[in-house]
């Protein structure tokens, strides 16, 4: 007996040690100033729940008071459940008890306040690396009827969240995938096309990126869908050419998304891209400096994985 708790006590202790392991190793893939960055949020949050949990301590002493007329008891996060007392219609009143203010209601709101603010640090940690590193970590959900008053949570969950999004990648390597396929997801052929995006010399063609708003066509105005597209889309003629992760459509001059000029090409910021012509039909031509840069960039991009969709799949 004493053999097999000493065993199950070795694999509890064995399993917190691999835990803890894991921990430090994700710690260590930040750097020093991430770290700093996620110690102040942290503290400051918990500097803000002190004081929740302060006023909160103060209420509930408060509502003490109605445990027996009110049936006082909580949820899991602190919430308040009661049953107000029956009172008949009276003209004339015994008493004035239910104008009285009772904490109720700012129990609750503290509560809500308590869970926003959990919530709050875990976007901010998470929205840190994903603006510092140009990838795209998903916001971790939080359940609001299952957070209690008092709980403390700590950045290292979340800086896991986003070592795992990782997947063993640099931040760089997946970010660089990230785009890609935020490209691709903005030039792919659509179901029913014929064409994909085709090198020709020192330009790309990119058939179907966008689509004009049909209320606005005397100034071929963007739909709304496809400002987002032509961001992304941007984003990697800027990565190909400059390898920079954070382009846009601020890479065109003079460009205006509610009044696109079909008619010339526009010029651009990238160092190798030096012109991209927009087309009635949602047509871009990107031309590069040379046929070489141009072949380069479609490498880069991955554009020969893109196909047309089989006929014949069902």
């Amino acid at each position: 007996m004493s053999t097999q708790n000493n065993t199950a006590g070795g694999s509890s202790t064995d399993l917190l040690s691999s835990i803890y392991k894991i921990q430090v190793r994700n710690e260590d893939k930040i750097s020093g100033a991430d770290r700093i960055f996620c110690e102040g949020q942290q503290a400051s949050l918990y500097r803000s729940l002190d004081e929740i949990d302060r006023w909160y301590g103060l209420f509930a002493e408060e509502a003490a008071r109605y445990k027996d007329s009110h049936k006082i008891n909580y949820t899991a996060n602190g919430k308040v459940k009661k049953s107000d007392p029956y009172r008949s219609y009276e003209t004339i009143r015994t008493d004035y008890t239910d104008f009285e203010f009772k904490p109720f209601d700012a129990i609750d709101k503290l509560v809500e306040k308590n869970c926003g603010a959990v919530t709050a640090f875990a976007r901010s940690i998470v929205a840190y690396f994903n603006s510092a590193y140009n990838v795209s970590v998903p916001y971790p959900g939080i359940d609001a009827e299952k957070l209690p008053i008092g709980f403390r949570p700590v950045y290292q969950s979340y800086v896991d969240l986003v070592i795992e999004h990782l997947g063993g990648r640099s931040f760089r390597d997946t970010a660089e995938e990230e785009l890609i396929r935020r490209f691709h997801g903005a030039v792919k052929p659509g179901p029913w096309s014929k064409v994909k995006p085709e090198l020709k010399k020192d330009k790309i063609v990119f058939p179907d990126v966008i689509s004009f708003d049909n209320f606005w066509p005397e100034k071929n105005k963007l739909e709304y869908n496809s400002r987002s597209k032509l961001e992304n889309f941007c984003a990697g003629i800027a990565f190909c050419t400059d390898d920079t992760l954070d382009g846009g459509a601020s890479v065109i001059i003079w460009f205006d998304d509610n009044n696109v000029d079909v008619s010339r090409p526009y010029s651009l910021t990238a160092s190798n891209a030096e012109e991209m012509k927009f087309f009635k039909n949602g047509r871009i031509d990107v031309r590069f400096k040379d046929a070489k840069t141009a072949e380069a960039c479609f490498c880069k991009l991955k554009l020969d994985t893109l196909q047309l969709r089989d006929d014949n799949e069902d």
